[in-house]
């Protein structure tokens, strides 16, 4: 018993039959078509929509980071203390310190080292209306965005890309 199979025969073309699409069936060319497609669309995300930071999610295994704020008074040619600095870091877990109490007059760095591209924004979210100046905008991973507080007063931001990411600079 001899088993056989037309599919992939090449058959001559009648000269009647214009509609064969060359020598394939059509549902070949749907499936050749299909995959194209897929590794085009593959091709696409893999080198311009995963590298966006919207689409990456932090890891849960990523290990935790614990940073200290670190204070830098810069002094004039005299030896007079003019400027404080203050540094909060963003890390995959949140703002760190979540709360930070400085003098007026300090200037404050948010340093990303959380993955992704985050933002300091002036809560409440979505609105930002409680302290405009702290409407710092986007941040890529590495960047700082920095602010000087002059007036004391309680100053609520978030991560406006992850809410749940807060924090207070408590301006004395």
């Amino acid at each position: 018993m001899t088993l056989s199979c037309d599919l992939f025969k090449i058959k001559p073309m009648d000269q009647g039959n214009q509609d064969s699409y060359g020598k394939r069936p059509l549902w070949q060319w749907v499936v050749i078509y299909g995959v194209i497609g897929l590794i085009v669309y593959g091709l696409v995300y893999y080198f311009v929509l995963s590298k966006r930071g919207v689409y990456n999610t932090p890891s849960t295994t990523t290990p935790t980071e614990t940073v200290a704020p670190t204070t830098s008074p810069e002094a004039t040619s005299s030896g007079v203390e003019t400027l404080q600095e203050e540094t909060v870091i963003l890390t995959t877990n949140g703002f760190a310190p979540a709360t930070l109490t400085i003098k007026a007059g300090t200037k404050v760095t948010w340093s990303n080292r959380g993955g992704a591209n985050a933002t300091v924004n002036s809560s409440p979210h979505p609105a930002h209306t409680d302290y405009p100046p702290l409407n710092l905008g986007s941040f890529s991973q590495g960047e700082t965005l920095s602010l000087t507080f002059d007036k004391p007063g309680t100053y609520k931001y978030h991560n406006h890309l992850s809410p749940s990411q807060t924090g207070t600079i408590v301006v004395e």
